[in-house]
């Protein structure tokens, strides 16, 4: 298998995965949006009590707090397709880019480079996160997994990406001693 074959598939996969969490994340952020608004308290009519007064007053900040998880709900929806998205834009365009010449690999490196840095970018927030929970006398298992599966997305991208495995199948470039 080429190794931009094995790019894609490397970076492709999980740019999918993300995508769908994305788009799953905005529908359950506008259900709960929906199931707010419509247990939204009614302005309650005439003269109102103390009782009245304050059960409206919870009701309306509880109804706020559940729309503001909507709200944080999709956000994170967002980040995530956007992420996912570019990853796997960038690296789309890089595998159709491809092809063994010197012009085509360095734009294929370039582009491939791009979704490199958007796959690694949330890596140094994540590990000043588990520095921070270790010294607060806690372990974070699941930060540190995220860590290490990135770490391997970006070391194996490099070496399919940066090194001579990408001109596999390659014609041999005349040298210059036969010129």
């Amino acid at each position: 298998m080429k190794a931009a074959n094995r790019n894609l598939l490397l970076f492709g996969i999980p740019a999918l995965l993300l995508l769908v969490l994305g788009a799953s994340l905005l529908f359950i952020g506008n259900t709960l949006l929906e199931a707010v608004s419509e247990a939204a308290p009614s302005l309650p009519q005439g003269e109102v009590g103390d009782v009245e007064g304050y059960a409206f007053l919870i009701q309306f900040i509880g109804t706020g707090f559940g729309g503001l998880a909507g709200i944080m709900v999709q956000v994170m929806g967002l980040l995530l397709l956007f992420y996912g998205g570019g990853v796997l834009f960038f690296t789309l365009l890089a595998r159709l880019i491809y092809r063994t010449r010197p012009g085509r690999i360095l734009a294929y490196r370039i582009l491939m480079g791009i979704a490199l840095f958007i796959t690694l970018l949330p890596a140094p927030e994540l590990f000043s996160l588990f520095v921070r929970s270790l010294f607060q006398g806690s372990f974070s298992p699941g930060i540190l997994v995220c860590l290490v599966l990135l770490a391997v997305l970006g070391v194996l991208g490099c070496q399919n990406t940066y090194t001579s495995r990408i001109l596999e199948g390659a014609p041999e470039a005349p040298s210059s001693r036969e010129a």
